[in-house]
């Protein structure tokens, strides 16, 4: 009876470490997964200050003809009696 008892209680602690196994790898698998997912929204929070610096920069500047000039050729604007040439063969 003695001995019968010793094994359901091996038995039952040896379950409950093997739970506890599990559940420390299951922590460590996730803590993994939000270290990467922190990194990835640092990287993500680094560009957008860098835009947000840009844009800022941009705002600050004095808005003048030639900014409107600026702005109308990177939107690929162009005045009316202008002559455009393009390059074929970069490509």
């Amino acid at each position: 009876m003695v001995t019968q008892r010793n094994t359901i209680v091996r038995i039952t602690v040896y379950c409950l470490i093997i739970v506890f196994l599990i559940a420390i790898i299951n922590l460590q698998i996730n803590m993994n997964t939000l270290k990467d997912t922190l990194e990835q929204q640092d990287e993500q929070i680094v560009a957008l200050e860098d835009d947000i610096a840009e844009y800022k920069i941009i705002l600050s500047q004095e808005k003048d003809d030639d900014y409107y000039e600026r702005r109308a050729r990177e939107l690929n604007y162009h005045f009316s009696n202008e002559i455009i040439f393009y390059n074929d063969f970069a490509d």
